[in-house]
């Protein structure tokens, strides 16, 4: 074979290795990120009256998550948890509350687990609440899944955040919670079936690829 041909076949081969690289690299760039996911913080503001001091305190964080199907808007009102300790995850249709007025609002804390949030929060929405705060069995929250419940709003809290409540509505302190739309957040994820075309792919071409090279250096 003619000099010059080789060099032309070697150049072509290293060409086609080149290519095949950048295309594999494109393919990354447009399909690993394939799945978003949209999800909203929640700003908790709770007001009451501290009985030792006989002042007024508030404190405001952004600790909370909105639901997946939860309408992301603001609600306000008293917090309640279940009349029973055994009632406190909500899990039973028959759950209890401490009465109000009817015209009052109000906010539902239950804690996490032993049934779905779904659950959850449809026995709570058939007593007119406000709004349903979760406090999760964790220090963090997530994006509650809910569906068929879009008419509520439905929060997560950390556990730390949703125990002390607890313990100030166990001393019968009158706790008042306002709830706002906090951080829009857009967390992305990897598609495994993405990953797997590319990964295919990239072989494919890095074989065609290694091909051309080896062919043409032995020549």
């Amino acid at each position: 074979m003619a000099p010059s041909l080789i060099r032309t076949c070697r150049s072509l081969a290293l060409s086609t290795w080149l290519l095949s690289f950048c295309f594999v690299h494109l393919l990354c760039l447009d399909f690993t990120v394939a799945e978003k996911e949209e999800w909203y913080t929640a700003f908790i503001n709770i007001t009451y009256l501290d009985p030792a001091t006989k002042e007024v305190r508030t404190e405001k964080t952004e600790c909370g998550r909105y639901g997946e199907q939860s309408p992301k808007r603001e609600a306000r009102g008293l917090v309640l948890a279940p009349a029973l300790v055994q009632d406190r995850q909500a899990c039973y249709p028959n759950v209890r509350f401490p009465p109000v007025p009817q015209s009052t609002a109000w906010v539902a804390l239950v804690a996490a687990g032993n049934c779905t949030y779904r659950e959850k929060i449809r026995n709570v929405a058939k007593h007119n609440a406000s709004a349903v705060v979760i406090f999760n069995s964790a220090n963090d929250t997530i994006t509650m899944s809910h569906p068929d419940t879009d008419s509520i709003v439905a929060i997560m809290i950390p556990e730390p955040k949703g125990r002390e409540i607890v313990v100030l509505l166990e001393r019968h302190i009158v706790v008042t919670m306002h709830i706002t739309v906090g951080t829009r957040n857009l967390q992305k994820y990897v598609s495994r079936t993405s990953v797997v075309f590319v990964s295919i792919s990239f072989i494919i071409l890095m074989i065609i690829s290694l091909a051309w090279l080896v062919f043409y250096y032995i020549q």
